[in-house]
Order: C-alpha cells, then sequence, then structure tokens
C-alpha cells in the first residue's frame, strides 16, 4: 500500500485500489478528492518529485491514485506545470470549475503547493474528474480533466451518498430499496431515481452525489438480478 500521508481519511480497508494506469480515455470518475505531499525522487544524480492525488468513490467503494510528476522548487514551495502536460491540465481545468477561469491562457503555472494542496484538502471536498487522451505523443497515461468540482463553504453540510443513509431519510427511497430486492420490479428502479432527481434539484443532493447514488443502485440492480 502507498504511503500517501492520509490522515483520518475514515475506513478504506475494504475498498478496490486502482491507478492512473487503469483509467481509459474517456472515463469518468467521481468522489472525495485528497492530495497528498510532495516527494523526491532521486533517479542517478537528477531529482524529481511527484504527489499523489487521491479521489474516493464511496459508492463504488473504489479508491483512485493518481500519481503527477512536477518540477518542484524547495526554496520557493513551488511546482510547475507546462502546457499540455498532466499538471498543468489538471491545475487549469480545477482552476477553471472553481474560479470560472478561461482554460488554456496560461503558458504554464507555477504554483504554490502546500497553499494548492491544503486549499483543495480543506475546501474541495468532491470532483468529477474525466479521463483525456495524453496530448503528447510520448505519454503512456491519460491526463485528468476536472469537469466539476464542489467547494466547501460555512453553510455547506456533508450529506451522505449511500442509498442506505438516503432511505433512513426519504420514506419512498426506504420503500423501494426494500422492495428492490425482493420484486426486482423495474418500477421500483424507477421510483428511487425519481425520488433522487427531486433531492437533486431541491439542493438536498449535489450532482456529484446524485451521479453516484445512480451508480450504487445500478450495481445494486445488477447484484441482485444475478
Amino acid at each position: 500500500m502507498l504511503d500517501l500521508g492520509i490522515i483520518g481519511r475514515g475506513k478504506t480497508e475494504d475498498y478496490q485500489t486502482k491507478f492512473l494506469s487503469d483509467l481509459i480515455a474517456g472515463e469518468e470518475i467521481s468522489g472525495e478528492i485528497y492530495v497528498g505531499e510532495i516527494k523526491k525522487i532521486e533517479i542517478g544524480e537528477s531529482d524529481l518529485y511527484e504527489f499523489y492525488v487521491t479521489i474516493t468513490d464511496h459508492g463504488d467503494k473504489m479508491v483512485w491514485v493518481c500519481k503527477l510528476g512536477t518540477s518542484y522548487y524547495p526554496e520557493t514551495g513551488n511546482i510547475y506545470g507546462k502546457k499540455e502536460g498532466r499538471v498543468y491540465i489538471f491545475i487549469d481545468s480545477l482552476n477553471h470549475v472553481l474560479n470560472n477561469t478561461p482554460r488554456n491562457i496560461q503558458d504554464s503555472y507555477s504554483v504554490n503547493f502546500d497553499t494548492f494542496r491544503k486549499t483543495i484538502n480543506d475546501s474541495v471536498p468532491l470532483v468529477t474528474v474525466k479521463a483525456v487522451p495524453p496530448l503528447n505523443i510520448n505519454a503512456k497515461y491519460v491526463n485528468l480533466e476536472v469537469i466539476t468540482a464542489q467547494c466547501k463553504n460555512e453553510s455547506m453540510r456533508r450529506i451522505s451518498t449511500s442509498l442506505d443513509d438516503l432511505a433512513d431519510k426519504n420514506m419512498f427511497i426506504r420503500m423501494a430499496y426494500a422492495n428492490l430486492k425482493d420484486r426486482k420490479e423495474e418500477v421500483t428502479v424507477k421510483t428511487i431515481a425519481f425520488e433522487l432527481k427531486k433531492m437533486l434539484d431541491l439542493g438536498n443532493i449535489t450532482e456529484i452525489e446524485y451521479k453516484s447514488i445512480l451508480k450504487e443502485l445500478d450495481s445494486v440492480v445488477k447484484k441482485e438480478c444475478t
């Protein structure tokens, strides 16, 4: 198991771990984001740096571990991302969805890593990331483009993304979820999906949570029908 410097992130022992190399272009992953510490890797006479971004999908019980290599300057604490590179695309798209900035305007990014890491870990609980083809023909793996991100504020409250917890709060979901395992009726699935959409429209759950719960519902249906 990789040491990502994670402290108090909840129980994930029974979660499956996947890596950047497992992602296919066009695939989307959603979940709780965490940025690990920057690490120095000595290769011969060169010093390389890298940090890990983990995205934990609590619905599918999946932890995505994505390594990002970067230039790093200890004297300033800054990392550097060159245009079209993996770090640049990740930070540029994240900046776009959080701050509504234009895409691909900067030739490069110089970012204070400690500020970047603290802001993400403290204030951005959930993201959806899309795997996009690398622009560099020599790159082995996909790039990560953030397409949605939830920004935490003082009034925000975290809502569980599991069907079980929502069933405790919504009578219609509770009844439909119970019937799903017994009768396997299509109307039961439609009832849950309808109630989830109502909760989304009312602002009781976020779009990321909505998508995550629908994925969990799909997994339950497939499990019960096999």
